[in-house]
């Protein structure tokens, strides 16, 4: 059985959803919907990076399509940023970001097996791309990143960012109802990469995939590295233009009605 989680907090009827590296505390958790149509899993899709502790001191990174008019003008804080980007195009640069948080609602409790990218589309060169946008880094709480997948592998699949000799094995737990977890998830490619989330699980004794989307279309994440392209550096409020393989930002101010996207 195959069911779907697009966005926003999802009830899956007869399937379940992701699994964790740890208790979701100070996470908004909504009260159970309905609990006679017994509901098994509650799902919270949070894809902009920017929003989430965790990846506080990170820089996040947008390639744009060299056709870009965006009716609006990007704006100047990272998470506006973040959003903007995707609104109008922008693919994730190098790394997908994605915190999933998943709350239990069956009697039966929920098997959690595994995690995976199901890939819609591959390149292993990357896509050429227009000009990048770049926000974030050097603020915030660093908290290590807890879970990676290489969507350049075969089969990718997600495992600890960092090996720890004696570690729990990330899965094969089951989820009891009202435990909510968390899954911060990093996944990374040189080409381009269309993909979907698969969460392998078990409910009584039936194993069911569940497949987790980016508001409903594919997460899409490229290693396209623009020869030119513009930043916010963090601490500040104006953007600046960079060149060159890796990237030389400048210091004086440029407006957004002077960015140039092809």
């Amino acid at each position: 059985m195959l069911q779907s989680i697009s966005k926003g907090w999802w009830f899956v009827v007869g399937g379940t959803v992701l699994a964790v590296i740890g208790a979701a505390a100070g996470i908004y958790v909504p009260k159970m919907l309905d609990p006679q149509d017994e509901r098994p899993v509650a799902v919270n899709v949070v894809s902009n990076p920017a929003t989430v502790p965790a990846w506080g001191n990170d820089v996040f990174s947008f390639v744009m399509p060299t056709d870009a008019r965006p009716a609006t003008r990007p704006p100047l804080d990272c998470p506006s940023i973040v959003d903007w980007a995707h609104g109008n195009g922008g693919v994730d640069q190098e790394a997908t970001r994605v915190r999933l948080v998943v709350q239990g609602a069956s009697d039966k409790g929920v098997l959690i097996e595994g995690m995976r990218a199901r890939v819609i589309r591959r390149s292993a060169t990357p896509d050429p791309g227009g000009a990048s946008l770049t926000c974030g880094g050097g603020q915030g709480t660093v908290t290590p990143r807890q879970v990676a997948m290489d969507l350049d592998a075969a089969e990718p699949s997600a495992e600890y960012a960092a090996k720890v000799d004696g570690r729990l094995p990330l899965f094969g737990f089951t989820l009891e109802k009202g435990e909510t977890e968390v899954f911060e998830l990093t996944a990374t490619t040189r080409g381009t990469v269309e993909w979907v989330i698969d969460l392998n699980l078990v409910v009584g004794g039936e194993s069911q995939n569940v497949e987790v989307t980016n508001h409903g279309r594919p997460f899409r994440t490229t290693g396209f590295k623009s020869p030119h392209g513009y930043r916010v550096m963090a601490g500040t409020d104006h953007w600046v233009e960079c060149a060159g393989t890796p990237s030389t930002c400048g210091t004086a101010t440029v407006s957004p009605a002077e960015f140039r996207y092809s």
